[in-house]
């Protein structure tokens, strides 16, 4: 299974220090990956998947620190284990994406021109762009939020000299005041691979 194709939030490398709390024992860790909904450790002590534990760490020097719960999902032997927060403030879990997205906007190589996208959702339609899409979703600046869970249809030109796309996508996050990360729920065959081409020529 693709794993990036069904992840709800967004991530990116990082190099953070984090301290991993087990029932009483706390431990130094480093954090490899930094996603909306989780981390990658490189841990010393072995955590099986479903083990409950609490993380403190500060996403990058300018920000507070996090204080959050979580899971281990997954463990990749000799390299860590990836952890899902489970209790999260909401207003860290924004700032880590607002982090993250800020960060993919700076290591971009080439600027992808903006998609103008359609969105029609229950509180109405409106026009979006959007610089990151994938064969999975897309993140989709709109002016006005998007009810996160709420099912939205889209309507965008992928500027490959073929016809308008139209795909159905559920909405996962929401980032004040920047846009919505979309995951796709119908779309046509033929769309998904012209979408896997764009995506392949803009990576060079």
């Amino acid at each position: 299974m693709d794993r990036d194709r069904y992840r709800r939030y967004p991530r990116v490398q990082a190099d953070i220090n984090v301290e991993v709390t087990v029932d009483a024992d706390t431990q130094k860790a480093r954090a490899s990956w930094l996603g909306g909904g989780g981390l990658f450790l490189g841990v010393s002590q072995q955590l099986s998947p479903g083990t409950e534990i609490s993380v403190r760490f500060r996403p990058a020097k300018h920000l507070p620190v996090v204080s959050a719960r979580a899971v281990v999902r997954y463990q990749v032997p000799e390299e860590g284990v990836g952890i899902e927060f489970t209790d999260i403030d909401p207003e860290h879990r924004e700032m880590i994406l607002r982090l993250i997205h800020h960060r993919m906007v700076e290591k971009r190589n080439y600027p992808r021109a903006p998609l103008a996208t359609q969105v029609e959702h229950a509180e109405g339609t409106q026009i979006g762009f959007s610089k990151d899409i994938s064969a999975g979703g897309m993140f989709i600046e709109v002016i006005k939020p998007v009810t996160v869970g709420s099912r939205v249809k889209l309507l965008f030109h992928l500027e490959d000299g073929g016809e308008a796309i139209k795909a159905e996508a559920d909405v996962l996050y929401s980032v004040l005041k920047l846009g919505v990360g979309v995951r796709f729920h119908e779309i046509e065959p033929a769309d998904l691979r012209r979408i896997e081409s764009y995506v392949a020529k803009a990576k060079g």
